[in-house]
Formats: structure tokens, C-alpha cells, sequence
């Protein structure tokens, strides 16, 4: 490794560390800014997706494309998943746009207050990763297909209406973080 990193063999840092960021596995990579904030937690699917590191360092975007490297983040906590019909090319950029300035109004509320988010956003398209993902949490082949999956509670929650609006989804998170959605087992 090229980097600076934490020798294996010092556990007493490595525990530090651990306990520090809530790190649960190996490989991890965390990127810091030069105040030692947290920039990403993802570094290591930064890295698989960015191998020229064009978007270094990696600052976290609202609304992320569920894919076979990211997926491992659905395991961190709530995240709103909204499945689109990936064969129309602008369908999930489409999907983005609606969702964006959701996420964005949620991510700054809670950074305001000095707190993670509560939820992570995706847009899912059609794919194998996907096609698993909706045969693991039992969801319904429908598109758009808007949920809340909560993988560490076994939870799912899901709207499956014709169109999704901007009000719909927003009105959907509001009632999540309110806990007046009623949760499904996974």
C-alpha cells in the first residue's frame, strides 16, 4: 500500500480507530479532510468506482445509482430506494432529479444539527444486482417503485403507487422519520 495506513499488528490504534469511526470490517477506507472531519466513509467504493480518482475527495452526493459496489451500503442504515425503468436511458437520471432536492433538504437539516442523515438515497434501474435485491426484500416487480428498505432491522417500507411525484416522496420520508409508517418484515 502506497498510503498511510494502520499497520494490522498495532490493535491498540486499530481498536481506537474502530471505535472512533464505527468501523465493523476490513478493507475500509475513510477519507478525512485536513481538520480530520469525515469526508466519505466509502472510500473503498470510491476507489472501485473512480480508479482515476477524478471526483477525489470524494465528497458524498445526494442521490446515488444503486450498484453491484455501492450496494454494501444498504447494510448502514434506512435508505430509500426508488426503482425506475432502467431501458428508457433518461428514466434514472430522471429518478435523480426528483429525489435530489429531497435528499439534499434532509442532508442539511441533520448536518445543521451536526448529525448524519437518517437515510440514504438511491435510484435503482433494472439489473441483476437489482432483480436480487427485490427478490431478497420480497418487493414487487413494479416501476417506479418507491421504498424505505432498512436491511439491519429487517424492515421495508413501500409506496407503490402509479407516479411518483416530488410531494409523494417527500410526504413518504416525512412519515418515516415521524414513525407513522407501518414496516414490513424483509
Amino acid at each position: 500500500m502506497p498510503w498511510v495506513a494502520v499497520p494490522y499488528a498495532d490493535e491498540a490504534r486499530r481498536s481506537r480507530l474502530n471505535r472512533l469511526y464505527g468501523i465493523q470490517g476490513i478493507p475500509t477506507l475513510i477519507v478525512l479532510d485536513s481538520q480530520g472531519e469525515v469526508i466519505t466513509r466509502q472510500g473503498r467504493v470510491e476507489v472501485l468506482n473512480d480508479v482515476e480518482c477524478r471526483e477525489f475527495p470524494w465528497h458524498p452526493k445526494p442521490v446515488l445509482e444503486l450498484t453491484d459496489s455501492n450496494a454494501v451500503q444498504l447494510n448502514e442504515g434506512p435508505c430509500l430506494v426508488l426503482f425506475v425503468d432502467s431501458e428508457d436511458d433518461g428514466e434514472s437520471e430522471a429518478a435523480k432529479q426528483l429525489i435530489q432536492p429531497i435528499a439534499e433538504k434532509i442532508i442539511a437539516k441533520y448536518k445543521a444539527k451536526d448529525e448524519e442523515a437518517p437515510l440514504l438515497f438511491f435510484v435503482a434501474g433494472e439489473d441483476d444486482m437489482t432483480d436480487s435485491l427485490r427478490d431478497y426484500t420480497n418487493l414487487p416487480e413494479a416501476a417506479p417503485l418507491l421504498t424505505i428498505l432498512d436491511m439491519s432491522a429487517r424492515a421495508k417500507y413501500v409506496m407503490d403507487v402509479e407516479e411518483i411525484t416530488p410531494e409523494i416522496v417527500e410526504a413518504f420520508v416525512s412519515d418515516f422519520l415521524a414513525d407513522k409508517l407501518k414496516p414490513e418484515p424483509i
